[in-house]
């Protein structure tokens, strides 16, 4: 029956909440048409309620003890009761709400405050010196915070009041005469309208040993480049804490910095030397007067390291000892960590370029996260002249392409550089440049060439990135020409390389280009082919230096075994044993002939042996000087016929 009573009086209810916000949106299920009292509305901990129900004709009124106001919905069922007294045993304020329904009218609701005060006992640390001296700390707790005014009966002499609603010391301290057996101690709380007064509590303290200062540490220390020093700590509050300074390993002094506050502090100490080392240490004096010293805490100094390279900055750093160990060192540039260890003091970076600057500092990471930075300090690259380039080569990779190639040695080389290449004709002072912009290739082609019809020579001179050129250019080196006059071969002296030539090599290479044969040449320029013991071939100068660093090669001269003559344009028959014979050399042929004639067309002389020449004598008497005709016949390795025809003179 009740639940049915109830179902319907909440469908009352919510007709009337309905009925009163309809258009102003949803509101608290507290309402105004309920009545009831409550004795008493402002009481103690524990307090009693008894409420007194005043609606006439109401069915199933219902009490919820400690509802939110602002909850637009019924209490819980857990929540509901229908009895007329409940005890609240906790301080607080608490609102009591009343609902039911009258039949033929509707549902209604009312809430009210009740107020119950607190009785318990306050909160304190106490604190007490062997020397007599006590400090007492009220709790930042409710059960404190609840009271107008604590008293602090020392247990002699007048009790000391503290309003808590005014009050701003952290702590209250008393000094006994005699440091013996302390009295009791105690704390009661009160409120200014006198309510509960009687039933609230007193707490006993009971002394601790002096509070720990483990806490107060240094966190951070920081040298800026201007020479001041930022330390940050932790402070504690109402402990004086001192700052004290060390430089190197002297001894400590005080800095004049001090402070008697709670939480994360700073002090900054000036006229420093931003290179030299520094340590801290925080000194802190508890209430007993104990004085305790923090873990120290060193600066780091960062310098240019003694290393000189080019493109390369060296750093090296130093500290003191910390109390507490330390975890790693780690190297920002520009803001960035680009190197860490746990205990190396210096490092090289190469990873830098001419012409920028770059800013470092180095953090020193100790035990328990503290850190130390050291002041930054700005460097750039630096770089010497580079020197004149004196191993550099050339050499003919093909008919068009002639190869060159650079090692560079000494000071002044950097990461980028320019290496500049200027070509002349062999034998013309005209250099013109040759090699691309920024061209950092040591090893260049240049393929504007044509190597069989000239020798070419280039010199160099390096740039590097911080725009320093070596002193002048290298000393010209030349490609390697070899050209003929049949059955000769020679090539230009020049040298393919700075360094002077060791020797020369004729090589000779089949028709795929693969070593055949090899004739050391030493030093000379020329060479004469054996073109009757050759075919097909082709030829080729090998130079190497006298230091065994470098080779070069010519262009390749091919020959083919196509018939050649070589026709003399005079004869001296005259008895001195020089050019006495008419002679044809013959190369590359199978069969030979030749006639002579007169210039009247007398045939006066004929062979069939090329071994054999004429010797200027016509049947039994010496031919008159003057010019003669000849017709040579000859076949060549191909078969094919050659036919020369031609005149030469004998000189008598």
């Amino acid at each position: 029956m009740k639940h049915k009573l109830l179902i319907i009086f909440l469908l009352g209810i919510f007709s009337l909440v309905i009925q009163e916000v309809s258009g102003q949106g949803t509101q608290s299920f507290c309402g105004t048409t309920g009545a009831f009292i409550v004795e008493p509305e402002t009481g103690c901990a524990p307090m009693k309620v008894n409420l007194t129900n005043q609606m006439t004709n109401a069915e199933s009124v219902t009490y919820s003890y400690n509802f939110d106001r602002k909850s637009t919905e019924p209490p819980k069922e857990a929540d509901r009761s229908y009895e007329l007294t409940y005890t609240y045993n906790n301080p607080g304020t608490y609102t009591i709400l009343q609902y039911g329904s009258i039949k033929d009218v509707g549902g209604f609701t009312l809430c009210k405050d009740v107020t119950v005060k607190e009785t318990r006992g306050p909160q304190a640390e106490l604190i007490a010196c062997t020397n007599g001296k006590v400090r007492v700390t009220l709790g930042d707790d409710a059960i404190t915070k609840a009271y107008d005014v604590v008293t602090i009966n020392w247990g002699e002499g007048s009790p000391q009041q503290v309003n808590l609603k005014t009050n701003t010391a952290p702590f209250f301290e008393h000094t006994y005469a005699s440091a013996g057996n302390l009295p009791a101690i105690t704390l009661k709380g009160s409120y200014t309208s006198a309510l509960c007064n009687a039933e609230a509590n007193t707490t006993t303290l009971k002394a601790s040993a002096a509070q720990s200062l483990a806490s107060i540490r240094v966190r951070v220390v920081e040298m800026m480049a201007d020479g001041h020093a930022t330390v940050t700590y932790d402070g504690m509050e109402g402990i004086e804490t001192k700052l004290f300074i060390a430089k190197g390993d002297e001894a400590f002094t005080f800095t004049n910095k001090s402070g008697k506050t709670g939480g994360v502090q700073s002090a900054s100490v000036s006229q420093l030397d931003p290179k030299a080392v520094y340590r801290f240490q925080l000194r802190s004096t508890d209430i007993c007067g104990n004085v305790i010293e923090s873990p120290v805490v060193s600066t780091i100094a960062v310098k240019q390291g003694s290393l000189s390279a080019d493109e390369i900055l060296s750093l090296e750093w130093e500290n003191q000892p910390n109390t507490n160990g330390m975890v790693e060192y780690q190297l920002m540039r520009n803001g960035t960590v680009i190197f860490n260890t746990p205990d190396r003091l210096s490092y090289e970076d190469t990873d830098v370029k001419c012409g920028n600057t770059y800013e470092y500092k180095i953090v020193g990471i100790v035990e328990n996260d503290v850190r130390s930075y050291s002041a930054p300090i700005s460097l750039e690259p630096k770089t010497d002249v580079p020197g004149d380039i004196t191993n550099a080569l050339v050499t003919v990779n093909d008919a068009n392409t002639i190869s060159t190639k650079v090692e560079l040695s000494g000071v002044g080389l950097t990461s980028e550089y320019n290496l500049i290449v200027e070509r002349a004709l062999l034998g013309s002072t005209n250099f013109e440049l040759v090699s691309p912009a920024n061209n950092q290739s040591l090893q260049w082609d240049d393929t504007n060439v044509n190597t069989s019809q000239s020798s070419y020579c280039y010199r160099f001179q390096y740039e590097n990135a911080c725009k320093m050129k070596s002193p002048s250019f290298s000393t010209p080196v030349c490609s390697i020409l070899l050209t003929t006059s049949t059955p000769d071969i020679v090539w230009n002296p020049d040298a393919p390389f700075i360094s002077t030539v060791g020797n020369y090599t004729l090589q000779q290479v089949d028709e795929a280009g693969n070593l055949a044969n090899e004739t050391p040449k030493g030093l000379s320029t020329n060479h004469t082919l054996d073109l009757a013991s050759q075919s097909d071939f082709g030829y080729r100068i090998e130079a190497k230096s006298a230091d065994g660093n470098f080779t070069s090669l010519s262009n390749l001269l091919n020959f083919r075994s196509e018939a050649i003559l070589l026709i003399p344009d005079a004869f001296t028959p005259n008895g001195d044993a020089y050019n006495e014979r008419f002679e044809v050399k013959a190369y590359f042929v199978k069969d030979f002939s030749m006639s002579i004639f007169s210039r009247w067309g007398e045939v006066i002389y004929h062979s069939d042996d090329i071994a054999e020449g004429w010797d200027g004598n016509f049947k039994t008497g010496k031919a008159p000087g003057g010019y003669y005709l000849y017709k040579i016949e000859a076949t060549n390795a191909t078969g094919e016929k050659v036919v020369k025809n031609g005149s030469f003179l004998l000189i008598r």
